[in-house]
């Protein structure tokens, strides 16, 4: 289906947010917002997330310059203050002819989406240079001594206090530059 529709997919690995960046910095901003809004036993969040969730996609993207609204719908937010004001959007055609105005939206779109696109790539290359200045990858070999990090959370105990990393285990094989197999020990 992705080849069918053009989709460039990728994989993100689990419990490690930094492989999924745009994804957890946007978390991140909602989770802001409603940290600003809820009571302090946090069980009112959901009040509030549909009002947080309409500012957020109605605010200008740092990277893209477009709001998420604009990027979806090809023109930007009428709130609920404009409609109140009776000020008309200033971006949104009233046309006599439905196909016209649906042909010129899909072009709007498509202009907004390829300019989208453009920007988050100059992004992300910056980003990539500028981590790539200072990693360093480790390779190992078989019979190297590792750790593995598994957060798995035990029932009862705090997972700030608990240690995440369990081992050391032998490298059996090097599948590539970063994943390899390793040797449990045997229980027992």
């Amino acid at each position: 289906m992705c080849k069918i529709l053009g989709i460039n997919k990728t994989r993100s690995t689990p419990l490690r947010p930094p492989s999924n960046g745009m994804v957890e910095r946007g978390n991140r901003t909602i989770e802001n917002m409603l940290s600003a809004f809820v009571s302090k036993n946090q069980k009112d969040w959901d009040d509030y997330i549909s009002l947080l969730m309409m500012a957020y996609r109605s605010s200008e993207h740092q990277t893209t310059e477009i709001s998420l609204y604009e990027m979806v719908f090809g023109r930007q937010i009428t709130l609920p203050v404009d409609m109140a004001m009776g000020v008309p959007s200033s971006n949104y055609e009233l046309s006599t002819y439905k196909t016209d105005y649906a042909y010129k939206l899909s072009g709007r779109i498509n202009t907004i989406h390829e300019f989208a696109r453009d920007r988050i790539k100059m992004s992300s290359d910056k980003m990539k240079r500028t981590y790539d200045r200072s990693s360093q990858l480790k390779i190992y070999k078989e019979k190297d001594l590792v750790w593995l990090y598994s957060p798995v959370r035990k029932k009862g105990i705090s997972p700030k206090l608990q240690c995440a990393w369990t081992g050391p285990f032998n490298i059996i094989k090097r599948i590539n530059d970063v994943i390899y197999k390793i040797q449990k020990k045997q229980k027992g």
